[in-house]
């Protein structure tokens, strides 16, 4: 038995899609972004199969720390969940950087890693990581963390939507 879930989509050889991005304007409101910040193909394969069950978010991902500041500045997502070892500029220095940003500073940041020692997830926590959550991704923990995340940013009329709007 394999410790990591693993999520087969209805056809076996093609992967599970997110939900079509084309959404009218009057849906919008009702869809919550979540950008997943990792560089191993796996694990944004098993998030996107997770998400694609939710008709209610809309993910976006990024392969390292760069590109995934720019993106949350371009699309100020409601929840950001960053992987902590990436390539070049690691996830607390991601972190640090969309602290310090006006624009992204309120965004709730849930840090994933395998490393799972308490001290690391302490660590994580005390750097201003809304959770920290460790891999395999416990498929229960991680929805229930996320839902966490987007009630706190729609208590503290903090969602990307608001703000543009």
């Amino acid at each position: 038995m394999s410790s990591a879930p693993e999520l087969k989509s209805r056809n076996s050889g093609e992967t599970a899609m997110v939900e079509d991005d084309r959404v009218s304007e009057n849906e919008l409101p009702s869809r919550r972004t979540l950008l997943y910040v990792e560089d191993n193909p796996a694990n944004l394969l098993l998030v996107e199969q997770l998400i694609a069950r939710r008709s209610d978010l809309k993910l976006l991902t990024a392969i390292d720390a760069h590109l995934g500041i720019r993106q949350a500045l371009a699309f100020l997502p409601d929840v950001i969940l960053m992987d902590i070892n990436l390539p070049g500029l690691s996830g607390y220095g991601a972190l640090k950087i969309l602290r310090e940003d006006p624009a992204t500073s309120h965004i709730p940041i849930m840090a994933l890693s395998a490393n799972a020692v308490p001290r690391e997830i302490e660590k994580g926590l005390e750097a201003g990581f809304f959770r920290y959550l460790t891999k395999p991704i416990n498929v229960v923990e991680f929805m229930d963390a996320l839902d966490v995340a987007l009630q706190f940013a729609a208590e503290n009329n903090m969602t990307g939507e608001n703000l543009q709007g």
